[in-house]
C-alpha cells in the first residue's frame, strides 16, 4: 500500500487547515498523529526530508553507523563555527531529514535518565505535569516493554513490571541479539567500584546496566512507523503528511498565527497555507528557532540588524543551547572477539550478514554497533575539583544529587575514530557521553533568507567545569580498560590520550595531556536542546510556557527538543516523545472543550 502522502506542497497552496504541524521529526509524527485521530478536523504534517518508508535500510539496526556516513539525503548537515575550545575546529552536526526526523538516524537506545532531572524540569517551568511521577504513566503509555534476555545475561536486569508500559507504539527491549564482551565491560566496572544498575530506566540509572533499544524483531522502531505506519496513515483520512517541504515562515496578524509560508525543495515553489486553531513548530533545536526568527518572533536587536519586522521580541529565541558531547577511546582486541568493523570490510561477511537478516531478521544486522551494554558512573574526582567549588550554590544541588550520573560510557563494537581497512582485525570503542555540561551555545540566522545556512555556535568546553568533565570522565574509561576483566582482551589502545596506556599511572595523568587530545576529538553529543526554551512568566528568556504556547502569541505553539529548560542525563529521544504526547492531549483537550463551550 502506498502510504497516505501528498508529496508536493503545490497541491494544497491556499488551503485551509484545522491544525498545522510544522516538522515531521520525532515530537511532531505524535502530534499529528494524535490529532488527526480527533473526528472532524483537518490535520498538515509539513516535513522538510523524504518519507522514510521509501529508504528501507533506516530500518536495519547494524546499518545506523553507514547510514549517518553514507545517506546525505536523510540528513541534515549544519556546520558550527570555529570552536574556540577544540583548536578552532568546526564541527558538523547531523540530525534526521527524514519522517520520524532523528528518531530514524539514532543509536535507538532509550534511555529516560534520572526521575531528579524531571522534578527540575517542573520546578523551573511552574508545572507539577513534569514530575517524574506524572511523567512516568506517559512513559509507560508510549512502550510496548519486552522484558527477555539471553540467560548470561539475566544477571545484570531486573525491571520492574510498575515502571514499564506493554501496549504502547514505541517497541522497547533489550535487544533480539547483542555484541560480545558486555560481561568484561560489566566485570570492568565493578572492579571500578560501580555497582549494577538492575534498570537504568527505573528513574535511577546511576551504576552499569543493560540498554534498553527501541527495536523489536530485528527492527528499528521510531517515530515514523509507531505513530504514522501504513495501517494508520490509511485510517486518518483527515490527515495530509506534506514531504520535502519546509515551513519558512509563520503568518502574524495582531498578535494570532493564521498561516505558515512553505518552500517546496523539489520545484522551488513558494505557497501559503492557513490554519483555523493552532500551528505547532516541530523542527527541532535548530530549525524552531529558525522558523521563529524568520517570522519576526526573537530578540528585537538581531531582528533589526536583518530588517525583519519585529513581531514580538523573544531574548531568549536561539540562545541557551546545551548538548551533551562525545569522545572516545578505542582499543584493539584479540581477533578471537568478533566486532562490527569487520562486518562492512569483508564482502563475504557482509554479504552472509545480508541474506540472515532478509530470511528471518537475524544476525550481524540485527545488532547494534554499541552493544547492550553501558555505565552512569558518578564521578568523586569531579566533586573534589577547583572547578566545583567554583559553581553556585545552585549548580553544586543539581549535580550532588545521587541519582544524577557525571557522565556515560558506552561499549562499542569495532573503532570510531581508528581506521583499519583489514577485516582480520578487531577493535573495541568506549565511547564517552559527557553530560551535566555548562556551556551554552547560540543557534542564529544568517539573514531574513531562509535558504542561508544557519549560524551554529555551541560553545564547546566553554566553561570550566565543562573542561573537568571531559577530563575526568576520559579518566574513568581508561581506568575500565585497565583492568584485569579486559586482561588478555585489549591489546593496546590505539586512540586515545598520549601515555602509555599499559603502565601510565592513571591518577596523575596531567590535565595538560588529557585536554590536549580532548580538545582534538571531542564531538557533538546529538542531544541539543534549549534555543526555544520552556520557563515561567517571571523568566525573560523563556520563549514557551510549559503549554507549549510562545510567549506574546496566540495560536501558535512549539513542541520538540528545542523547548527543554535543562540538559537531562539521558538519551534525549524520550523527551522527544514525551514533548510530542504532552503538547499532543493539550491540544485535543482544549479542542474538546472548545466544542463542547460551543455546543452550549
Amino acid at each position: 500500500m502506498q502510504p497516505k502522502t501528498t508529496l508536493s506542497a503545490t497541491a494544497i497552496s491556499g488551503q485551509t487547515f484545522d491544525f498545522i504541524v510544522c516538522g515531521g521529526g520525532t515530537s511532531g509524527c505524535v502530534i499529528a498523529a494524535e490529532l488527526a485521530s480527533i473526528p472532524n478536523v483537518s490535520v498538515l504534517l509539513v516535513e522538510a526530508g523524504r518519507d522514510s518508508g521509501l529508504a528501507p535500510d533506516v530500518l536495519v539496526p547494524g546499518k545506523y553507523v553507514k547510514q549517518l556516513q553514507e545517506d546525505k539525503e536523510g540528513l541534515w548537515e549544519l556546520e558550527t563555527v570555529p570552536q574556540p575550545q577544540l583548536n578552532a575546529r568546526k564541527l558538523v552536526f547531523l540530525r534526521g531529514k527524514q519522517l520520524g526526523g532523528s528518531s530514524a538516524v539514532n543509536y535507538m537506545a532509550l534511555a529516560r535518565g534520572p526521575a531528579a532531572d524531571y522534578d527540575e524540569w517542573a520546578k523551573i517551568v511552574g508545572d507539577h505535569g513534569w514530575k517524574w511521577d506524572r511523567i512516568l504513566p506517559l512513559m509507560r503509555q508510549l512502550e510496548d516493554f519486552d522484558p527477555k534476555l539471553p540467560a548470561h545475561l539475566q544477571k545484570f536486569a531486573a525491571p520492574q513490571h510498575e515502571d514499564h508500559g506493554i501496549s504502547g507504539p514505541l517497541k522497547i527491549g533489550f535487544g533480539d541479539e547483542m555484541v560480545p564482551g558486555i560481561e568484561t565491560f560489566v566485570q570492568a566496572c565493578l572492579e571500578n567500584g560501580i555497582s549494577v544498575c538492575p534498570d537504568i530506566n527505573s528513574g535511577n540509572p546511576v551504576g552499569v546496566g543493560l540498554a534498553q533499544f527501541n527495536v523489536r524483531n530485528g527492527e528499528r522502531c521510531y517515530a515514523a512507523n509507531a505513530f504514522l505506519g501504513e495501517s494508520t496513515r490509511a485510517s486518518l483520512e483527515n490527515l495530509i503528511i506534506v514531504t520535502d517541504t519546509e515551513c519558512d515562515r509563520v503568518h502574524c496578524k495582531d498578535g494570532v498565527a493564521t498561516g505558515v509560508d512553505l518552500y517546496d525543495r523539489q520545484t522551488g515553489a513558494r505557497v501559503h497555507v492557513y490554519c483555523r486553531e493552532q500551528t505547532v513548530l516541530c523542527a527541532g533545536t535548530f530549525g524552531s528557532p529558525r522558523i521563529l526568527m524568520l517570522s519576526g518572533l526573537g530578540p528585537r536587536d538581531d531582528l533589526e540588524r536583518l530588517d525583519i519586522p519585529v513581531q514580538v521580541d523573544l531574548p531568549g529565541c536561539g540562545q541557551h543551547m546545551l548538548d551533551h558531547s562525545i569522545i572516545t577511546c578505542e582499543y584493539k582486541v584479540n581477533n578471537s572477539i568478533h566486532t562490527h568493523n569487520q562486518l562492512f570490510l569483508d564482502p563475504s561477511l557482509l554479504a552472509n550478514a545480508e541474506a540472515q537478516y532478509a530470511k528471518d531478521r537475524t544476525g550481524p544486522l540485527s545488532m547494534f554497533g554499541s552493544s547492550g551494554t553501558l555505565t552512569f558512573p558518578r564521578i568523586q574526582r569531579l566533586f573534589d575539583s577547583e572547578e566545583f567549588s567554583n559553581l553556585s550554590i545552585k549548580q553544586k544541588t543539581f549535580l550532588m544529587e545521587p541519582t544524577r550520573p557525571s557522565a556515560e560510557i558506552w561499549l562499542g563494537s569495532g573503532p570510531s575514530v581508528f581506521q583499519d581497512d583489514r577485516p582480520s582485525e578487531s577493535y573495541m570503542t568506549h565511547e564517552l557521553l559527557l553530560q551535566n555540561n555548562l556551556s551554552q551555545g547560540t543557534v542564529m540566522i544568517r539573514s531574513k533568507n531562509p535558504r542561508d545556512p544557519l549560524i551554529v555556535n555551541p560553545n564547546f568546553l566553554n566553561h570550566p567545569f565543562d573542561r573537568r568533565i571531559a577530563i575526568e570522565t576520559v579518566r574513568m574509561a581508561l581506568k575500565i580498560a585497565r583492568t584485569k576483566a579486559y586482561q588478555g582482551t585489549i591489546e593496546r589502545m590505539v586512540h586515545g590520550p598520549n601515555i602509555d596506556f599499559a603502565t601510565a599511572d592513571l591518577d596523575t595523568v596531567s590535565d595538560d595531556v588529557m585536554l590536549d587530545f580532548i580538545r582534538k576529538n571531542l564531538d557533538q553529543g546529538y542531544h541539543s536542546v534549549a534555543t526555544c526554551r520552556m520557563g515561567k512568566a517571571s523568566d525573560p528568556d523563556a520563549v514557551v510556557d510549559w503549554r507549549f504556547r510562545v510567549k506574546g502569541m496566540k495560536n501558535l505553539r512549539v513542541a520538540d527538543l528545542s523547548v527543554c529548560p535543562i540538559l537531562t542525563c539521558n538519551h534525549t529521544q524520550i523527551n522527544a516523545y514525551l514533548i510530542g504526547l504532552r503538547c499532543a492531549r493539550e491540544l485535543v483537550a482544549n479542542h474538546k472543550a472548545r466544542n463542547q463551550q460551543a455546543k452550549l
